[in-house]
């Protein structure tokens, strides 16, 4: 008897035409190269939204993503690590993005590792694409300890989204 997983993928094979047909609508992990491509910046972003997206409707923060572009300067990692208490609180205030100060701390926290990450790897992307492919739960894990709210559905969503191509 076939388990429930065997069941369902000869259903989607079925239903998409074959392995092949199948296989192509599946995303593809992006190469060593393509991660150290991408800007340290866009790595910090995409942990923020990932933050930011936790408990909201993800249309509410893509609604207000230009804003916490203008508020988090870009996310260039340096100037976010660089903020006093006042200034986070000043951001965590600021109508433009969702007002959570837990949360902009947290942004502050990830730029502090995007910065540690930098130091000894040149990047995150360069981080990311020496990991073992083989070890995304060690990955997740690395994720959780060092970095500031990116356990559980965060932490996974920003290595879905920062580590495959569409």
């Amino acid at each position: 008897m076939p388990t429930l997983f065997q069941s369902c993928y000869q259903r989607a094979l079925d239903h998409q035409g074959g392995e092949d047909a199948l296989q192509a609508q599946l995303p593809k992990a992006k190469t060593a190269r393509q991660l150290a491509n991408v800007g340290d910046d866009r790595y910090l972003a995409e942990m923020a939204a990932c933050i930011f997206r936790a408990g909201f409707v993800w249309r509410v923060v893509q609604n207000k993503w230009d804003g916490f572009e203008e508020v988090f300067n870009g996310f260039l990692p340096i100037w976010v690590a660089s903020r006093s208490p006042e200034q986070l609180e000043e951001m965590a205030s600021d109508t433009r993005i969702i007002r959570n100060l837990n949360k902009v701390k947290a942004v502050q926290d990830n730029a502090l590792l995007v910065l540690d990450l930098q130091r000894e790897y040149g990047s995150v992307g360069k981080f990311l694409g020496q990991w073992p492919q083989d070890d995304v739960i060690g990955l997740w894990q690395y994720l959780k300890k060092h970095g500031s709210r990116l356990g559980g559905n965060s932490g996974q969503y920003f290595l879905r989204f920062t580590n495959t191509t569409h």
